[in-house]
Formats: C-alpha cells, sequence, structure tokens
C-alpha cells in the first residue's frame, strides 16, 4: 500500500506555497471559464479554460510556456486544475502545481484578485 499523495506526478500546494512560487517566477495558468476569470483572478495568471483534453492541451502549448519552469494551475476550487496538471504532465511540463482549493482557497487566505 502507498500514499496516493506522495504518488502523484505533480504536488498539490496551497496558497502560501503558490505566493512563493510566484515570487520565484512561476507561471499561474487559470483554467476557469471566462466568466469565471471576470469575478477575479491572479495578477499573475493566464486563462486558458479547460474545455476539454485535447482543447486544453493544444492551447496551453500554444502559450509557449517554458516546460522546465514551474507552472500552478488554478480552478475555483481545485478540481478541475488536476486534471489540467495531468494534461501538463502528458505535454513534457516537469514542474507541475496544482493550487488545492483554487481561487476559493486563494482568496479565503486574503491574497489578492485582479478584475
Amino acid at each position: 500500500m502507498y500514499d496516493t499523495e506522495e504518488a502523484l506526478p505533480y504536488s498539490n500546494i496551497d496558497a502560501e506555497e503558490a505566493q512563493r512560487l510566484i515570487g520565484e517566477g512561476a507561471h499561474v495558468v487559470d483554467v476557469r471559464q471566462q466568466d469565471e476569470w471576470r469575478t477575479g483572478h491572479i495578477a499573475q495568471a493566464t486563462l486558458v479554460p479547460i474545455d476539454g483534453i485535447y482543447t486544453f492541451g493544444k492551447a496551453l502549448e500554444e502559450h509557449q510556456l517554458p516546460k522546465d519552469q514551474d507552472v500552478i494551475f488554478v480552478c475555483a476550487s481545485g478540481r478541475r486544475s488536476i486534471s489540467a496538471s495531468e494534461i501538463a504532465l502528458l505535454l513534457g511540463f516537469q514542474k507541475v502545481h496544482n493550487l488545492t482549493h483554487g481561487m476559493h482557497g486563494w482568496i479565503g487566505q486574503g491574497n489578492p484578485v485582479e478584475r
């Protein structure tokens, strides 16, 4: 038996760890829909909605993010960003992070949002 958290090929991080990584230059990819984005997002984030595996993968590739740098995926609650993290790994991204609790956790910790 193994601990599933340790077996994940990406890391689950909280808002505090995300802030640290962002300060060190991590890329932030928000996978929510445009209407969700408009309600508030992390200032450094790029919107790449997850509408399907192929569409998301293609859109992510078009942004030409460095695959050897930290990338944080965020959604509203941390579920869609899990799928985005898994797709990114399949595309060859090496330092993939999922923001647990998504924007709810980010805002709940008192972090700023941009509108």
